[in-house]
């Protein structure tokens, strides 16, 4: 029903928003009143819907007057407010009192002209058109619904009475299956007597203790089995058998659990342990065998008990000891483990932080779990086991675990040897300690350190460092001509001077707000009336920080600056003084990031000069600085292969593109061109020719732009755009496998750039693949790397007679020396041993961290 009610609600709302357009029509003058209410009658006449599309639109007026019945058309026209349905309801009357509400429903009956001549239930909604005080509605005959529940009626009533017939039988059912069951059980206890006393005289003559259960109750305990639990047959045949078992500890009571398998029809295999109490209270321990027998006609439980207390009390101290150990393992904010003593170090126990650590989730077998299963291994160190038995014990020993769900952890690894007192290595005993934050901390402090330099050094640094022009203008000059040449200089203040004589006071945005627009002041009036004086002066010598305090501390919003003799030089205002997170690191390369074209991004990189001097002069390490220009670098160059991608299209292979000397070192400076190159996959001959077009035109685009925002063409012709270095995998391992096996020195002090590669953007799998085939091919390769040495040792530090540092004493640059060649031999050396032992960084300072934790260079 309700859904009907739903259905002409809506329904009606469509012939009422027929009404409502002509009614615009009218509104509009497209159609006079008239003629917009007849056409909307004409329309809604004609609406029809129901299984038959025999249900029907009205409308009458609020008088009311019927005018428009599509079966009842002998009413159109007349006065309806006496006329009754046959139930003596005055239809046409309900129907207005519900419209004079704005809408409603109502129940009467109507005569189905259009089936039979009787008068049925009808159900209607109506709603009142307010501009033509018009009344619009429509209704279902509810005849179909009466006739559906006088036929849910009668098929309940028959649910019912079939109901009541079948739990009658069943009844029945039950009460004869009752009094068979019960003749049943009578047979059934004349055979389990007999067969009782038959395995009660077999029990009697058994030296082990042992009972006879039926049905989950003692029905025979043999002279054994009354000794062992100090209670008499009868009283073991009134107890309940969980009684005799001790349940405080489930977990060690194998026996109590595997007798309720046995009695719900398990079968038990094997004996099973139980704690068992005495009548005197004392407890004994016992070996359970439990075995299914027949007695008669009846199954019966023959359970057998062994007294092993004696064995386990001593079992029991030695697991006392062994959970006081693990009670204070598991206590620790580190991990504890044992190990087996041979190479795989597999684990024995472990506590719950190992477990945690090393995400080895509970009740799995540890003896088939190995320590080494964990850890990723440097092949270039000596096994973890034969430094355990070389040295005895490992300290301390750093380990990146394998990574899960691309988490990345660092654990420090103390391990220590066993023996027992033969000298027998017995287990390995071990603390392990997650240390990933740690290390992550250290970074974000040292991350932290940098950013706070390239931002608060700024505010140490001279005004002078930060002045631009500044203008004047004449006092009579009018406030309009004064404001427009502000806007001409897209300055935010002017200084007004008397008959070319020194400012008298200063005109700015905010003043121009507040005493000519707020005040009304016309704007012919002269700039002397409205100007504010005396002026604010700082000296260009000031600091940042000492202009923005003197603004704060005066309320003001401009300072003029003046140099040592008096004269002014600039106006600076706050909003420049407070721009310097503008020369911060990490606003350059959030401003890259949003960058939309390469001009934009050779805008942001002209700060990047400012921010270097600002961290020089402070005093910060190299290490950092060169940092933040290779990452601001590699930003640059990953937003412009973003865009390249966007122009040309996606790349029709997997590649990668490296950076190399330099800038693959990460010791970028100011001064630096480009030294890059790209790899890609190795692909069908028939596509080689179409690939190697997309990605010449793609590394040419890339350089190009890269040039254009600073970063200058290789002289050398060192790039990606050169098509000699933008080659797939192929060529590039035959590249790298001829110029380690050719070792000819004017080669290599050309190509050595190429062994600091590193991957800036793309399938890293690509370099890494490099990498493994240059560790490959190095291998053995003396002459290589007595070549490689041969031509890092002709790079010379400049040292004069008396063991300083030598400048140069002319030239461009005087008292000057040239850092990079003086840096070369360490570079250079740094490169061949990290070639030599397959270290993966490319950054010197990285490298030899590694080599002295390797312990191949000592300190």
């Amino acid at each position: 029903m309700e859904s009907k009610r739903d259905m002409i609600r809506e329904l009606t709302h469509v012939a009422w928003g027929i009404m409502a357009y002509y009614e615009r029509q009218e509104q509009d003058g497209t159609m006079a009143q008239p003629e917009a209410q007849q056409r909307a009658i004409r329309e809604i006449e004609h609406l029809r819907y129901g299984d038959e599309s025999r249900d029907y639109f009205w409308i009458t007026d609020m008088k009311p007057h019927l005018i428009m019945h599509p079966y009842s058309k002998e009413l159109i026209g007349k006065d309806l407010s006496q006329f009754e349905d046959s139930e003596g309801k005055r239809v046409f009357l309900e129907i207005k009192k519900a419209a004079a509400s704005g809408s409603g429903f109502l129940d009467y009956t109507w005569n189905k002209k259009y089936t039979t001549l009787k008068d049925v239930p009808k159900l209607s909604f109506v709603k009142h058109f307010e501009p033509w005080d018009w009344v619009v509605g429509t209704g279902v005959f509810l005849d179909d619904v009466l006739v559906k529940t006088e036929k849910i009626t009668r098929r309940l009533t028959r649910m019912i009475y079939g109901s009541i017939i079948l739990f009658v039988l069943l009844l029945l059912f039950v009460v004869f299956r009752s009094l068979s069951i019960e003749r049943k059980r009578i047979i059934a206890e004349k055979h389990l007597d007999h067969s009782r006393k038959k395995y009660k005289a077999m029990v009697e003559t058994a030296v082990d203790p042992i009972m006879m259960i039926h049905n989950g109750t003692c029905i025979y305990a043999n002279k054994g089995m009354q000794n062992l639990l100090g209670y008499r047959g009868d009283e073991l045949e009134s107890l309940s058998l969980t009684e005799l078992f001790i349940e405080d500890k489930p977990e060690k009571d194998t026996g109590l659990q595997a007798l309720r398998n046995a009695l719900h029809g398990d079968t038990v295999l094997g004996e099973q342990e139980a704690r068992l109490m005495r009548k005197d209270g004392q407890e004994v321990i016992v070996l359970l065998t439990l075995n299914r027998k027949n007695l008669g006609s009846q199954k019966v439980m023959v359970m057998t008990a062994k007294d092993v207390s004696g064995v386990k009390e001593f079992e029991e101290q030695l697991e006392e000891n062994r959970e006081r150990y693990l009670l204070l393992a598991n206590r620790l904010h580190f991990g504890v483990f044992r190990t087996t003593p041979e190479s795989k170090l597999r684990f024995i126990e472990v506590n719950s932080v190992t477990r945690e650590l090393l995400d080895i989730a509970e009740g799995i077998e540890l003896s088939g779990i190995s320590l080494l299963d964990f850890l990723e291994i440097d092949h270039t160190e000596p096994p973890l086991f034969e430094m355990l038995q070389s040295e005895g014990y490992i300290k301390e020993k750093a380990f990146r675990l394998k990574q899960k769900n691309n988490e990345a952890k660092i654990v420090s690894i103390s391990m220590v040897m066993a023996k027992n007192s033969t000298g027998q290595q017995i287990h390995c005993d071990a603390i392990i300690e997650d240390i990933s934050e740690q290390q992550k901390s250290a970074e974000e402090r040292e991350n932290l350190i940098v950013e706070l330099q390239t931002s608060l050094m700024f505010l140490n640094q001279p005004i002078k460092n930060s002045l631009t022009d500044f203008v004047t203008c004449d006092g009579n000059v009018e406030v309009r001509r004064a404001a427009q040449i502000m806007t001409d200089a897209g300055k935010s203040s002017i200084l007004v001077c008397r008959e070319s004589e020194a400012p008298i006071g200063i005109i700015t945005d905010a003043l121009l707000r507040e005493r000519v627009l707020v005040g009304n002041i016309p704007a012919e009036t002269p700039i002397c009336e409205v100007m504010s004086s005396p002026l604010n002066y700082i000296e260009e010598t000031a600091l940042i920080f000492e202009a923005v305090l003197m603004l704060h501390e005066r309320g003001i919003k401009h300072l003029v600056v003046r140099d040592s003799p008096g004269n002014i030089v600039s106006v600076i205002s706050n909003e420049e003084l407070l721009d310097v997170h503008r020369y911060s690191a990490t606003f350059m390369i959030e401003q890259v990031r949003n960058s939309t074209t390469a001009q934009e991004i050779e805008q942001s990189l002209k700060r990047l000069p400012r921010i270097v001097k600002a961290l020089t002069d402070s005093g910060a390490h190299a290490r950092n600085i060169t940092r933040i220009i290779t990452t601001i670098s590699d930003t640059v160059l990953g937003k412009l292969i973003d865009f390249a991608i966007e122009e040309i299209g996606e790349p029709p292979a997997r590649f990668a593109f490296i950076s190399l000397g330099s800038e693959g070192r990460e010791e970028q400076t100011l001064v630096t061109d480009q030294d890059n190159a790209l790899i890609f996959a190795d692909v069908d001959p028939d596509e080689s020719e179409a690939i190697h077009a997309y990605f010449q035109r793609f590394s040419t685009t890339v350089c190009t732009w890269l040039d254009q925002v600073g970063y200058d063409f290789c002289k050398g012709n060192v790039m990606a755009m050169n098509p000699d270095w933008c080659q797939p995998i192929t060529t590039w391992q035959n590249y790298f496998s001829q110029w380690i096996a050719d070792s000819r020195p004017e080669d290599l002090m050309e190509v050595s750039i190429f062994f600091d590669f590193r991957c800036l953007y793309g399938d890293t799998r690509l370099p890494d693949q490099l990498r493994g085939h240059i560790r490959n091919k190095a291998e053995n390769q003396k002459a290589f790397f007595y070549q490689m040495a041969q031509n890092s040792l002709l790079f010379k530090v400049p040292i004069d007679f008396f063991g300083n540092i030598a400048v140069e004493s002319g030239g461009a640059y005087p008292n000057t020396f040239n850092i990079k060649h003086a840096m070369a031999q360490i570079v250079g050396f740094a490169r061949i041993y990290a070639i030599y032992y397959s270290l993966e960084s490319t950054n010197t300072l990285q490298r030899i961290d590694k080599l002295q934790e390797k312990n191949i260079l000592k300190n």
